[in-house]
């Protein structure tokens, strides 16, 4: 069985949508084989930009290569993790309802499924010329702005119950799948539109998660933004009472809602998902992408550094190629701006080599390939400076957004910054904050570290010091670092009571609120 699909180009600079070619699927022993052949009046126009380096511009079909599922630049426009579990469960459900066996669903019913409105990129498809675009099922329509505590509390139920299989269900997956099977990536998401009619991708607390990801998100958005780095407007919302959503700009699109194509940087350096510093995949193979592709090089090649070392100083370790991307301009390829960065305490390399072979979070090994970006030494340390500097007003943002002086203890090691001007976590502040988060109470503490009442009482009054053996329990036990409670602070302190008006109290601030 052969599938045709009619790929139209439609992006600003072009006066209509244009075909730019056809993709055919054959069905070979359960899987889909793919072939796409160029339009030859495509072809005459002359336009040389490459949009897959696995598809070069001359007439004839060109096969796929064996290891990847579709071509790169049609992976693009296909929905990854997120968007497929909602498509499979979703058929799972009506093919229980129906009483049949649930269909397989092959790469074309993924790449077709994607409602066409919200198709990242300038990417556009039909299996007839004269019909519509697809998907068209306008029930995938955008919802509005207002729809988001709907959409979040849909994500989490069906997250929460992956077996999940009623009307109910039915509902959930409905209203997730108009706008989220569009998008990439394997976290709870959907595109919505804001008032003024813009299209905004909504990233939703995971019932996965163990900290307030949309939260640390935005903390890194402000920060980049700081360090003037190129990022598209963003927000977060409390839309749970726990976890926030973290809402950023499409910048796929202009202000009058024109198509702007997109891709991905495993798409434009011909990579298969997956590939990686063990791979030898390298920062060093985008700047050369850039020399060679790109239509405002030294910008992007500087930018491209300065992104290097923010995800150094931030730990932003899941910075792989579907987490670079490209616009296109009628002069080549520029860096899109920055999009899934995301602080990892616990993050020891990057996921692209700096060098051709080195992917450890060091500023030294990024100041040693400042050549290929096109950057002095002077101005390359200006530029770690200025970023360092931004990044050590980490806690000020998150206090700033709400996220609690616990949460900030446990994320700390994450961030790199040039001068330690961020407060000090007071140790008996940070217990009580854990202590909320925990939702424990003195005698759970009396059970906890093994020891009276009184002590305890006099630990959170600040009448006593933390022991090494209670600190070492605390560590222990809210796994935070032994040094976030072995930092000095001011105890309670009364001289003997038989000196008359001779008693002295040193109060500190926490005390009040003890």
């Amino acid at each position: 069985m052969n599938r045709i699909i009619y790929v139209y180009a439609d992006w600003i600079g072009l006066k209509e949508p244009t075909l730019l070619g056809t993709l055919s699927a054959s069905h070979i022993r359960g899987k889909e084989i793919f072939s796409f052949e160029y339009n030859d009046e495509w072809l005459k126009t002359g336009n040389t930009l490459v949009l897959d380096p696995n598809l070069q511009l001359y007439t004839g079909p060109q096969y796929n290569q064996d290891e990847k599922p579709n071509f790169g630049l049609f992976l693009d426009s296909s929905p990854d993790r997120w968007g497929r579990v909602l498509m499979k469960r979703r058929e799972a459900i009506i093919a229980k309802k129906e009483k049949r066996k649930a269909n397989t669903l092959f790469e074309t019913d993924f790449l077709l499924g994607v409602y066409d409105e919200h198709r990242m990129g300038g990417l556009r498809f039909k299996t007839d010329p004269e019909g519509d675009f697809l998907s068209a099922d306008k029930t995938y329509a955008s919802p509005p702005w207002a729809s988001l505590r709907d959409l979040e509390y849909a994500s989490l139920q069906l997250e929460n119950d992956e077996d999940y299989e009623d009307d109910e269900a039915l509902k959930w997956l409905n209203m997730l799948l108009a706008p989220g099977s569009s998008l990439g990536g394997a976290r709870p998401k959907a595109s919505i539109k804001d008032q003024a009619g813009d299209l905004w991708i909504a990233k939703f607390p995971s019932a996965k998660d163990e900290h307030n990801v949309g939260a640390w998100e935005m903390v890194a958005f402000e920060i980049a933004s700081a360090a003037n780095l190129k990022v598209s407007s963003s927000t977060i919302k409390n839309l749970s009472g726990q976890y926030h959503t973290f809402l950023n700009k499409r910048f796929d699109r202009t202000a009058n809602g024109e198509r702007i194509h997109f891709a991905s940087a495993m798409t434009l350096l011909g990579y298969n998902d997956g590939a990686d510093f063990h791979a030898g995949v390298s920062y060093l193979e985008l700047a050369e992408f850039i020399i060679q592709n790109g239509s405002n090089v030294s910008e992007d090649l500087k930018e491209l550094w300065k992104r290097i070392v923010l995800n150094i100083c931030i730990k932003n370790t899941d910075d792989h190629l579907r987490n670079h991307g490209f616009l296109l301009t009628d002069a080549g390829w520029t860096l899109s701006p920055m999009y899934d960065v995301n602080p990892f305490p616990d993050g020891t390399g990057l996921t692209l080599n700096i060098s051709e072979d080195d992917n450890s979070l060091d500023l030294d090994l990024a100041m040693s390939v400042i050549q290929y970006f096109r950057i002095k030494p002077a101005e390359a340390t200006s530029i770690i400076t200025d970023i360092k500097t931004a990044v050590s007003h980490w806690q000020k943002i998150a206090k700033k957004i709400g996220i609690p002086a616990a949460e900030q203890t446990r994320m700390a090691s994450a961030f790199i910054t040039e001068h330690d001007t961020f407060d000090e976590l007071d140790p008996i502040e940070l217990l009580h904050s854990l202590m909320k988060d925990h939702n424990l109470k003195a005698k759970d503490l009396v059970n906890l570290l093994q020891v009276s009442k009184g002590y305890v009482s006099d630990i959170l009054h600040y009448k006593k010091g933390l022991s090494k053996d209670v600190i070492r329990k605390l560590s222990e036990h809210f796994k935070v670092a032994q040094e976030a409670f072995n930092r000095p602070y001011k105890l309670v302190v009364r001289e003997s009571s038989h000196l008359r008006n001779a008693s002295v109290m040193n109060t500190p601030k926490q005390l009040k609120r003890a």
